[in-house]
């Protein structure tokens, strides 16, 4: 048995990852344990090889486009040459390869190109990913009862976000509108946490007509409205913005929009 397959028995390479291709055994080694030891969070490694990259490492590694995971169809080539074809059927087969002579400067390409993923992800999601809150309206401050509504707010629990349907679930779900501006202290803000107190803005294109006072009031809790695309849109592109009982929240409020 080859030393490299005894590593890579040894090191049980991930499922899903990206490829780590190095000069030299010693050199392999040293980049996965930098890779799986040293960055937080481990970068998790699929497959690796020692030497020139060839059109069938690209390949090889491609599959983790079909897999789902287009970020880890990614090589990471540590001071290494790359055969023309390969590089060639990589820009084919979408997978992208990393160079450098320093380790460090493969982890922080390979960083830069995650970070710019995952606010391009997000991006992608703000319109559909709903964060967690609950409302109420602070009757001695009602600036417009009618389109746009603007009141005062204190943020009851989760996270309050302009761009955030509103719905009442105790009048059968009445839609209320969207967020379009937060104030606090005459600023305006994008996000208003558990136990802020706020001007918020709304907008009802649906049903312009609807008014505080008359459809609704300050007896009525107010809901951001969740369903099970808005959920999975948090889980994966804003689990990070989460704290453990805005989550809580989620579990809560899954209940009472009957989301399995």
């Amino acid at each position: 048995m080859s030393d490299l397959t005894n590593l890579q028995d040894k090191l049980s390479v991930d499922k899903k990852g990206v490829m780590v291709q190095a000069s030299t055994l010693g050199a392999l080694e040293a980049l996965l344990q930098f890779l799986r030891e040293e960055t937080q969070p481990p970068i998790p490694v699929s497959a690796i090889g020692i030497g020139t990259i060839h059109k069938r490492d690209v390949t090889k590694i491609s599959i983790m486009n079909e897999k789902g995971c287009p970020e880890f169809a990614t090589i990471l080539a540590f001071d290494v040459d790359i055969n023309r074809e390969a590089t060639e059927h990589a820009s084919e087969v979408g997978v992208r390869i990393f160079t450098a002579e320093i380790i460090y400067h493969l982890f922080d390409q390979f960083t830069r190109f995650m970070d710019d993923l995952t606010e391009r992800r997000r991006e992608e999601a703000a319109a559909v990913a709903v964060f967690p809150s609950i409302v109420k309206i602070l009757p001695q401050h009602i600036f417009n009862a009618k389109d746009p509504i603007i009141v005062g707010m204190e943020v009851v629990e989760g996270i309050l976000k302009v761009g955030t349907p509103l719905c009442i679930p105790a009048k059968d779900y009445l839609h209320i509108g969207k967020v379009i501006s937060i104030e606090s202290n005459g600023k305006e803000q994008n996000t208003a946490r558990k136990g802020a107190s706020i001007a918020v803005k709304i907008v009802n294109e649906s049903n312009p007509t609807i008014t505080y006072g008359r459809q609704f009031d300050a007896t009525h809790s107010l809901y951001s409205t969740l369903s099970r695309a808005s959920i999975d849109a948090l889980k994966l592109n804003f689990k990070d913005k989460l704290e453990n009982e805005d989550w809580r929240l989620v579990v809560k409020m899954k209940k009472v929009f009957g989301i399995l």
